[in-house]
């Protein structure tokens, strides 16, 4: 424990510290604390005078995923829909959506010329929305939805906190690629039109009041919140410093969106992680958990695109903190699978996490993982931008490993 708490106090430290604020909690299969801390403050100048606590209200970002990935799991478990089912019977939005393959030339036409469509040629299923297999792609990163938001004239994007910002063309045949985007969103479209409830409501009556968490919501200003009650979001510049930023998302969102719109606290978050690791009681049945984290089939090029995004091209660039700044033949080291809730390592690695396990992360470098074979789940929370931070990735492999000596030696 000694370790832990030296690891965390020295990146927090508000004099030689290179991280405001951070929360680490790690949970075993019979659902004791192995650990639990916060350190450093909510605040990105705040020194000690707003010290983080794991109580502390923080934007968790596409964390949100796990827990709309179980909302799914549920509903399929009692047999209201089933994974392969064509979503477009569900959702009437999406009945006419399109494939978008290009742009017919044109300077001189709004945006620079007509896009190109074909009809999507097969069905859209809830496991492809899961898996982000779908064709849906995030819209601000990729440059023909930009280019087509701009033809289209839209007004609304990723971060604008409506189902509408979600919707777009698909990028690629559904179930032929993988990218990253709105699927989870459209899953818990899917879940509020099977159930009839707003999906908030859903996530309080199915989730969250089962699990005994509080203080997790879409909508926090409407329990009484101010932004000056949640985890603030620290920018770090180009000289490794860090100021107050403003986070991506916004505070007060029209929708609950099952990508990215949940706010939770640490000490919630983890009774989820601890719950699906001892089994999925009261929330899932053990056969669903095992299907939940159990590696899906994907097409050759699917498998190749989700590789190419975890890591990136350099090391530096890697979405992932399975690697070190610069193993030998890193790109090669192990075998990446993807299940309905995130990435599965194949592979041990070494002094850390077993193969098997299943983790996933959030745009301000949160990061959560469950590792059934070495039975523990854990979760670490803070709130910097920009993503990937290598500061975030070195503090959050040190921590692994040292929890690891704890774990491996029971």
């Amino acid at each position: 424990m000694a370790e832990l708490d030296e690891i965390l106090e020295k990146y927090t430290n508000p004099e030689t510290g290179t991280i405001q604020g951070a929360s680490f909690v790690a949970v075993g299969k019979n659902g004791d604390f192995i650990y639990r801390k916060a350190a450093g403050s909510q605040k990105a100048n705040g020194g000690t005078s707003y010290p983080l606590t794991l109580d502390t209200v923080t934007w968790i970002a596409s964390q949100t995923k796990l827990t709309t990935s179980v909302s799914v799991m549920q509903l399929v478990e009692k047999g209201l829909v089933a994974l392969d089912d064509d979503v477009r019977g569900i959702l009437p939005v999406l009945k006419d959506i399109k494939v978008i393959t290009g742009f017919e030339d044109d300077d001189t036409a709004p945006g620079g010329g007509h896009p190109i469509f074909e009809d999507v040629k097969g069905p859209i299923t809830l496991r492809q929305l899961v898996t982000h297999s779908s064709g849906f792609r995030y819209d601000t990163r990729h440059p023909l939805l930009i280019k087509y938001s701009k033809w289209a004239g839209r007004t609304e994007n990723m971060f604008s906190g409506t189902i509408e910002g979600c919707l777009h063309p698909l990028i690629f045949q559904p179930g032929t690629s993988w990218d990253y985007g709105p699927g989870l969103d459209w899953a818990g479209r899917v879940i509020e039109a099977v159930t009839g409830m707003p999906y908030d409501e859903y996530q309080q009556e199915h989730i969250w009041k089962p699990l005994g968490a509080a203080d997790t919501t879409f909508f926090p200003a409407k329990r009484g919140l101010t932004l000056w009650d949640i985890q603030e979001t620290a920018e770090r510049g180009e000289g490794g410093g860090l100021e107050a930023g403003r986070s991506p998302w916004l505070f007060e969102c029209r929708d609950a969106l099952g990508g990215a719109g949940l706010f939770s606290t640490a000490n919630d978050y983890v009774k989820l992680l601890g719950t699906l690791l001892a089994g999925g009681g009261p929330l899932l049945s053990s056969t669903s958990v095992d299907v939940l984290f159990a590696p899906q089939t994907l097409a050759p090029e699917a498998s190749a695109a989700l590789r190419t995004f975890v890591t990136g091209s350099s090391p530096q660039k890697s979405k992932s903190w399975l690697w070190d700044s610069d193993p030998d033949n890193w790109r090669d080291y192990m075998e990446i699978k993807h299940c309905l809730c995130g990435l599965v390592n194949k592979e041990d690695v070494p002094g850390r996490r077993h193969k098997n396990t299943v983790n996933w992360d959030g745009l301000p470098n949160l990061l959560w993982f469950i590792d059934r074979e070495g039975g523990v789940a854990a979760t670490f929370f803070t709130q910097i931008m920009p993503p990937d931070d290598a500061e975030i990735r070195k503090l959050c492999q040190e921590l692994e490993t040292a929890l690891y000596k704890i774990v491996d030696s029971k």
